[in-house]
């Protein structure tokens, strides 16, 4: 059994970030975790209550938000030195990243270690060099020693990819939260309201943020229902999970179908 951080990171999704822990501590058992919480949004009147603190091993609470790309930097710039060195993994999630269930941890853990990998995440966006940074496993040495990987102003996808690719470190895709992106000339698809899916049938995932779902948390959390295949909150809704679960795979085989600029032309990187 591996011990891993959770190095999570919040601003202002705070009723995101309770479920999140709450989730945790209910399904993930596999591994032995210990919850790092940094969070920036204190002085804009995002307060973590006290029953949430009391689940969380080690909460940072910063006094100020350098803003969007570059807060995100900051969270987990600040975070590096409270990861427990005796954390051979560490787990850097986004708040309103619900995961049912540790087997792609376990199982991505199990493939780092024989592939000698770094970093472990899902490709964001097709045909270009990039790894999402929204649920990403990484080795906890390699962070601590490069922490320039996380000094991106920028989009933080294609930094980390083209800083592990450039310096030769091996790291390897999470397919099972693959696809992401749609083509952005797709402003909404099905399970993609924002051209991006949010909810993810073969990890039990779902992410993203309420505001772009009609139904808002209570839809959130009937999705991640549907994909844990539990009652795991208590919601009503009359729709059908197994048809759900059934044209989601279903509108994921298709979205390969949609031509990207990368069809056409050479590959490159950003």
């Amino acid at each position: 059994m591996n011990k891993v951080c959770i190095l999570i990171r919040v601003y202002n999704r705070i009723e995101d970030l309770k479920y999140c822990i709450d989730i945790i501590r209910d399904s993930w058992k596999s591994q032995e975790y210990y919850i790092l919480v940094v969070a920036n949004g204190i002085n804009d009147g995002y307060v973590i209550d006290e029953i949430t603190k009391s689940k969380i091993d080690c909460l940072l609470e910063l006094k100020s938000n350098v803003g969007h790309f570059n807060g995100n930097s900051q969270l987990l710039l600040e975070g590096l030195d409270s990861i427990p060195e005796d954390c051979d993994f560490t787990l850097i999630l986004e708040a309103d990243t619900w995961l049912y269930g540790d087997g792609i941890i376990n199982k991505y853990t199990q493939k780092m270690k024989q592939e000698n990998a770094v970093w472990a995440s899902a490709q964001f966006f097709r045909y270009v060099r990039n790894l999402a940074t929204d649920f990403a496993i990484v080795n906890t040495a390699f962070v601590k020693k490069h922490r320039e990987i996380f000094t991106f102003s920028g989009t933080p996808e294609y930094y980390v990819a083209n800083y592990l690719a450039d310096k030769r470190f091996n790291y390897i895709y999470i397919t099972e939260n693959m696809p992401i992106s749609m083509p952005r000339y797709i402003k909404k698809f099905p399970f993609a309201p924002t051209g991006r899916f949010f909810a993810f049938k073969k990890s039990k995932m779902v992410t993203h943020h309420i505001e772009t779902l009609k139904g808002g948390m209570e839809e959130k959390k009937f999705y991640f229902n549907v994909v844990s295949k539990t009652r795991y909150f208590n919601v009503d809704n009359k729709k059908s999970p197994k048809t759900i679960l059934f044209w989601m795979e279903v509108v994921a085989a298709l979205s390969f179908l949609l031509p990207y600029k990368g069809w056409f032309v050479r590959k490159k990187n950003y």
